[in-house]
């Protein structure tokens, strides 16, 4: 056996350190990624909250109402995103806005403060699909809301204003009819774009895909074989998840279940145009795998309201959340299952990813058509 050499360990560092250098996939994946989950990890991951969405109902638009509403949208934490005079069902205007809260001041506040006895009554209702959010709204409403009342009117009575706290969706704050849509959004992105970017660019390794370019397939007509069997395996995994949900933790879809079916049928398709596209430019499994993981999984667990409101994230990053189809899939299917609302108020997430799909297919078409 012959001795250590540190002139032949130095001739295999440099083979290696040249591979490494001749390989731009690699190379960009080794300095790109660190850098990618530095800043969406970094900005994204954070327990603090801000900018709420809340809607005040103020028949009376009285100097103490008035006062809350200030108080309110001055801080950090809510943002009042509008004042209506009357609002006759609560449930059909979370349907139609989303707003997490709406805060109901009665007609006769200012003169119900003053007076002695019982004090005002201010009703808070709370959208419950989120109960971590839903529980700092609870928190927070209170001192909101009570606080520029005393200090206006410059008394000391213990008890205003009572808060009515009522929350809606979810009333027992469950986590579960919080994740479960969620998990279904991150179980059809895993199904669709991860595994059809690994098995198209491990026929290219193989070899066996170049044997589809010698046959009368048009690009399309290949593309379309290739997407159709993950569809229907996305589309079991999809239902395996919602019977789950209901048969273990009791979720219910309360709006329409062919519709919410269509949606996802459509989501699958957009992301399995993202892993078409991922596998026209990458050659090997590994570079599809981490392309996959950082363009698809990655941010749809952090960047679509999945856990982390989208408020609360800086503005780039709430840019980047408006362009990931997860985002509006994740509304859609929230809305669906925990408010029942129907597409004449998710018809604009709907036709945004059908734009999406439309494009992404073009383009991954094109680029397959090259790779061929």
């Amino acid at each position: 056996m012959s001795r250590f050499s540190l002139q032949r360990l130095r001739a295999v560092m440099r083979k290696e350190a040249r591979h490494i250098a001749r390989d731009p996939q690699t190379l960009s994946i080794v300095v790109l990624m660190p850098v990618i989950m530095m800043f969406i990890y970094g900005y994204a991951l954070s327990t603090d909250v801000k900018d709420v969405r809340i809607a005040v109902e103020d028949p009376s638009r009285s100097t103490e109402s008035a006062a809350i509403v200030r108080a309110l949208d001055a801080g950090t934490l809510f943002k009042v995103t509008r004042v209506e005079n009357v609002v006759p069902d609560p449930k059909e205007y979370f349907r139609k806005y989303r707003d997490k809260a709406l805060v109901r001041i009665p007609p006769n506040l200012a003169s119900a403060v003053r007076a002695s006895g019982r004090g005002a009554m201010i009703q808070v209702l709370i959208d419950g699909s989120d109960p971590n959010l839903a529980t700092i709204i609870r928190n927070a409403s209170q001192a909101a809301i009570t606080d520029p009342l005393l200090a206006m009117l410059h008394i000391e009575k213990p008890e205003p204003v009572k808060i009515h706290m009522q929350v809606l969706y979810n009333p027992r704050q469950e986590s579960a009819f919080y994740f479960v849509p969620g998990l279904m959004v991150l179980i059809l992105t895993m199904m669709s774009a991860l595994l059809t970017s690994i098995a198209l660019v491990r026929e290219k390794e193989l070899g066996t895909l170049s044997q589809l370019v010698i046959s009368p397939l048009q690009p399309f007509e290949i593309v379309v074989g290739k997407i159709l069997p993950y569809m229907l395996v996305a589309a079991i995994d999809g239902a395996l998840v919602l019977l789950i949900g209901r048969w273990a933790f009791d979720v219910r879809i309360s709006g329409s279940a062919l519709l919410l079916a269509a949606v996802s049928v459509l989501y699958i398709f957009v992301s399995l145009c993202i892993g078409l596209l991922i596998s026209a430019l990458t050659h090997r499994q590994l570079h599809a795998m981490i392309g996959a993981v950082v363009v698809t999984l990655m941010p749809t667990v952090i960047l679509t309201g999945f856990i982390f409101p989208v408020s609360s994230m800086p503005v780039a990053l709430q840019a980047v959340s408006h362009v990931l189809p997860a985002t509006y899939f994740l509304r859609v299917v929230r809305a669906i299952i925990l408010k029942g609302v129907g597409i004449d108020m998710l018809w604009q997430p709907v036709g945004i990813l059908v734009a999406q799909g439309l494009i992404l297919i073009t383009i991954a078409v094109r680029k397959f058509r090259t790779a061929l």
